[in-house]
């Protein structure tokens, strides 16, 4: 080989192909690199993919190329191959998860969610919280727990809603969180919260197009309020929820019900002539709608109240 007109000798010309060959294979890699990036940025996942494997293959892994690539396996859905590189790439971090990590889930969930891919979008906002539980994810939480509330996973819902609310003052999405957390309460028959959120929801958005089912519900979760508290002793408390359902006339399949509830309360408390009225009403609600057992049985108490009354004569 000739220099510039000279002849090199053999350790020059070693030397020579040496440097050459690194500075490809160099080269090389970071050509791959460069064009994951750039087809990441364009949208082209599968291309970007295909490219920081390359470069992971030929030249080895790098902490930034380990996250690149679990970021390109977030945007596919992949989750469990994201999970893998990822947790790679914490360990090159003394397996401490930062920050940049957290805010690459959170960049993907915010375009997954514009692009209306719900189920990538919740994957990687729960990912977030499963590398950091105290991360706050504000008004995210409501998204996740209206996700889970549509999936009827009402348990999960509600965990979320209850983070999310004491984050957010926009009126719309806690109005719209607070009538949900009572209606999951009332799907998993937790009547007593489902009735709490209910009436909070009465009380501080009374205008909402909602706050007539709303007023609904929480007459519906009265009753067998009404019956737990009377099987606990607390038959004031139990007046109140029957008083609820009676005044409101709602749920009207449940007015003779609480009627008679009501007589039934009246009789424990050694109170006759005032459960005899409520079980003539009973009576008077089922001229038109009959309902032949509660009728009967009210009919019986009035029977049994009459008889009393002239053995104590």
């Amino acid at each position: 080989m000739r220099f510039f007109g000279k002849k090199l000798p053999v350790e020059g010309i070693i030397v020579i192909l040496t440097v050459a060959l690194f500075a490809g294979c160099s080269g090389g890699r970071a050509s791959n690199e460069q064009n994951g990036d750039r087809y990441y940025r364009s949208g082209q996942y599968d291309d970007a993919l295909a490219e920081y494997l390359m470069a992971e293959k030929t030249a080895g892994t790098s902490a930034a190329l380990l996250r690149k690539i679990g970021k390109v396996y977030v945007m596919q859905g992949d989750f469990f191959q994201a999970k893998n590189y990822f947790d790679r790439y914490f360990s090159t971090r003394d397996s401490v998860p930062d920050e940049g990590v957290l805010l690459d889930y959170f960049q993907i969930a915010v375009e997954r969610g514009r692009s209306g891919d719900t189920t990538t979008m919740v994957h990687a906002l729960e990912e977030i919280l499963a590398i950091n539980p105290s991360f706050s994810l504000g008004a995210f939480y409501f998204v996740l727990g209206d996700y889970y509330f549509e999936q009827s996973d009402y348990h999960r819902a509600i965990a979320y809603y209850l983070r999310g609310l004491p984050l957010d003052t926009e009126q719309e999405r806690r109005a719209g969180c607070m009538y949900n957390l009572a209606a999951g309460y009332e799907k998993l028959e937790d009547y007593f919260n489902a009735f709490l959120y209910y009436d909070q929801f009465l009380t501080l958005y009374p205008d909402r197009p909602e706050s007539e089912q709303a007023s609904w519900h929480r007459s519906s979760c009265s009753y067998p309020l009404a019956l737990q508290m009377r099987e606990e002793g607390d038959l004031e408390q139990a007046f109140y929820y029957l008083n609820l359902i009676i005044s409101g006339g709602q749920p009207q399949h449940l007015v003779d019900d609480a009627w008679y509830l009501r007589g039934e309360i009246l009789l424990q408390d050694n109170r006759p002539a005032e459960a005899k009225q409520a079980f003539e009403r009973v009576l008077k609600l089922n001229r038109y709608y009959y309902k032949e057992k509660i009728a009967e049985q009210a009919r019986k108490r009035i029977e049994e109240i009459e008889f009393s009354g002239r053995q104590s004569l």
